[in-house]
Order: structure tokens, then sequence, then C-alpha cells
């Protein structure tokens, strides 16, 4: 499978979350709250004017779910934090994503 520039900067993303001193501290709640500060960091990225573009609005913010999604099962089950499990799953997200955006 290749993998975008996207989904790679979300796993890396993913993996300094969770190979912190603090993530099994974490509660989901915590993990959920993030979603925000994810979404910026998205926008910063790929460059996207969400403020003019709904669709783009849609895409950051489903990607940002995304990556709440995969943090919140790599918090649960700690066998999910494969890096194979967790690039395939944001890519799919990323490509499930823009098919339902055209």
């Amino acid at each position: 499978m290749n993998y975008s520039p996207l989904a790679i900067h979300c796993t890396s993303l993913c993996f300094d979350v969770i190979q912190s001193q603090y993530f099994d501290k974490l509660t989901l709640d915590d993990i959920v709250n993030f979603k925000y500060e994810i979404y910026l960091m998205l926008k910063e990225r790929t460059c996207m004017w969400p403020q003019f573009y709904a669709r783009e609005l849609e895409f950051l913010d489903s990607i940002a779910c995304g990556v709440v999604e995969v943090l919140t099962q790599c918090r649960v089950h700690s066998a999910a934090r494969s890096t194979h499990w967790v690039m395939s799953t944001l890519e799919n997200r990323i490509d499930y994503t823009i098919k339902n955006l055209i």
C-alpha cells in the first residue's frame, strides 16, 4: 500500500503522543479533548482554508476525528500500537473522506 504524506504525518503525530511518558495515564476524555489541537496542526500542515471552503473544514474535521479514534484505540488496546495498523487506518480514513467529499 502506498501512503500519503498526510497519513505519514498523522502516524508520526500519533506515535509522538503514544510514546510520551503520560500517554498511559490519559483518560479517554483527555484524548478526545486533543481534537481541536490536532485539527489546528492538520490545518497548518495541509495549508487549507476551512474558514472559506466547507469541504476543507469537513476534511480536516474527519481526519482529526480519525487521529483521535486511533489514539483512543491505542490507549485502550496496547496491541493496536502497531505502525502498520496506525498508518493503514489513517490512510483508509483519508481515502474514505476524500471519496465522500467528491
